[in-house]
């Protein structure tokens, strides 16, 4: 069974890592105004702390480069790429990445180049909706691709979590598909992962979508890194299509762990975005393309 070397993040975290760290959301559904950005569905972040700097998935390509652009940041040496899953709204600014930082580490879980697809609302036909470049491309131009199984400390106190037990069942998306055979069954996404980190603040969670849930990341990450609390969950929820049940489940999960800033992007949705907001108050903060924060 893994287990961690000598550190949990809460022990890190009350020595005080010294590194301020600085999540700047590069790719959301949603931007901040006056920036000159452009909307995309789909997500990227950057994290940076001290010298390291982790480009936290990648959009759907084009709006990653025109909005580090934007933002005046440069994409390259980075310290490695974490990919929360294989959907093509989060890797299909891969390419790109991995060229302006050859040998790049690439984290991902062993399943993220699994057979992804789409339904469309009117047609039952599946469309491609995995990473848009195949393995052997994207290692010619560079990508040095390290697979994570399991919970993994990927640099100090920065967790990639590995797959999430669905402990407690969540609503599947009927549009998301893969192969089994000659059959089209619902995707199982085994690859949904999501990053934690040690901030002067506290842990901090970062979702891609959250596909295994909320309350099983949440319960995941407080069994694998012996924590009780997280100071702040930012980035896609996956709650947009979930029923009311499942959205105040989410609440009553992050209520758990003392959420101090709760910060929903991407898939999150409008109206649970709206009860979100309503319930957490001064905790929430929007988390669009240009936003900003500081641990």
């Amino acid at each position: 069974m893994f287990t961690l070397e000598t550190k949990s993040v809460d022990s890190a975290c009350k020595k005080g890592n010294q590194r301020p760290t600085r999540i700047t959301i590069l790719v959301d559904n949603e931007v901040r105004p006056g920036l000159n950005l452009i909307p995309e569905h789909g997500f990227a972040a950057l994290v940076e702390s001290g010298p390291v700097r982790i480009l936290f998935d990648t959009g759907q390509g084009s709006a990653l480069v025109h909005n580090a652009q934007a933002l005046g940041i440069d994409l390259s040496s980075l310290s490695a790429i974490v990919l929360s899953h294989g959907h093509n709204d989060h890797t299909g600014g891969l390419l790109h990445a991995v060229k302006s930082n050859p040998g790049v580490r690439v984290v991902a879980h062993p399943a993220v180049f699994s057979p992804h697809l789409k339904l469309s609302d009117d047609e039952n036909i599946p469309c491609p909706w995995g990473i848009p470049y195949s393995r052997d491309i994207l290692e010619a131009f560079g990508a040095v691709f390290d697979f994570a199984p399991e919970l993994t400390e990927i640099v100090p106190v920065f967790w990639f979590t590995g797959s999430v037990p669905r402990v407690h069942e969540v609503a599947p998306d009927k549009h998301l598909v893969t192969v089994e055979g000659a059959l089209t069954i619902p995707d199982p996404l085994e690859d949904d992962c999501s990053l934690v980190m040690n901030t002067d603040s506290g842990p901090v969670l970062l979702f891609g979508c959250a596909h295994a849930g909320v309350r099983n990341v949440l319960e995941h990450v407080r069994n694998k890194l012996a924590i009780d609390r997280v100071f702040a969950c930012m980035g896609g929820t996956h709650l947009g299509k979930s029923p009311e049940s499942e959205i105040n489940s989410a609440v009553e999960a992050f209520e758990q762990v003392g959420v101090q800033l709760l910060a929903p992007a991407h898939c999150t949705g409008r109206e649970p975005k709206s009860i979100l907001e309503s319930h957490f108050g001064r905790r929430f903060r929007a988390a669009g393309a240009g936003e900003v924060f500081e641990f």
